[in-house]
């Protein structure tokens, strides 16, 4: 789950330029005076029902600008459900230690993640991210929404996540036994049928096939179509729509 090494190349930097970050966030303050301005912790929040984290952060404008963009690319139905209902809204940090508001760092250098470890949802980037690569750790916290904290392996027993391995080729390798026994999916042994795809993968996994096929449906939805129908049309037909 982590990044920038999760097979999307970050996005390219904005052409337009942006206020430095620190009157971004300054910005916030004139929305109590009733002046008009933009605020991004109050834009994150408002219109998605996410929590932009900024105490003891390091945002830089390009990440902030980039997950706002992120956030807006993807469906209502989708927003609501970046990660569990019973953690409370999605928080999003950066810091270039990876680590979550408890100071946690599931990796031995800094990266990018998705974590309910603590019993929140929590989406941890480096500085310097780009639109799909944010893209890419908000396809985990949407497809983790079910599990509980620290099983990330029992995604597995979902149906969801079943019908995208058998549509797209993968197999799980464990019994019913080991998944339960199991925390995560690097824990586990999976085998491949189907074409090659990615040029790479964090881990070569279907959930990280998951994460990268979720970024690119809704960065560039025709180059998903282009490079694998079956993932476009899987993502078409269970992601994209609301079947509620």
């Amino acid at each position: 789950m982590e990044g920038p090494a999760d097979g999307t190349a970050l996005s390219p930097p904005l052409s337009r330029r942006r206020l430095p970050l620190r009157l971004l966030l300054a910005a916030c303050l004139l929305l109590v005076a009733g002046v008009a301005a933009t605020c991004p912790v109050e834009e994150a929040r408002q219109l998605y029902g996410v929590e932009i984290v900024t105490d003891g952060q390091s945002w830089d404008p390009l990440t902030l600008q980039a997950a706002l963009d992120a956030l807006s690319r993807l469906p209502p139905h989708v927003v609501r459900n970046l990660g569990s209902p019973f953690y409370g809204p999605l928080q999003i940090l950066a810091n270039p230690d990876g680590r979550t508001l408890s100071g946690q760092s599931l990796y031995s250098h800094g990266a990018n993640f998705y974590s309910n470890n603590d019993g929140r949802n929590e989406l941890v980037l480096v500085p310097g991210q780009g639109t799909r690569t944010i893209l890419h750790e908000l396809g985990h916290a949407y497809q983790m929404r079910l599990t509980p904290p620290g099983r990330y392996a029992w995604v597995f027993f979902q149906e969801e996540m079943r019908d995208f391995m058998a549509a797209t080729g993968w197999r799980l390798l464990n019994s019913d036994a080991e998944v339960a026994a199991a925390h995560d999916q690097t824990e586990l042994r999976f085998a491949y049928d189907g074409p090659p795809v990615w040029s790479y993968l964090s881990f070569p996994d279907p959930l990280e096939d998951y994460a990268n096929s979720f970024a690119l449906f809704f960065d560039d939805p025709a180059e998903l179509a282009r490079l694998s129908p079956a993932r476009y049309d899987w993502f078409l037909r269970h992601v994209a729509t609301d079947a509620r």
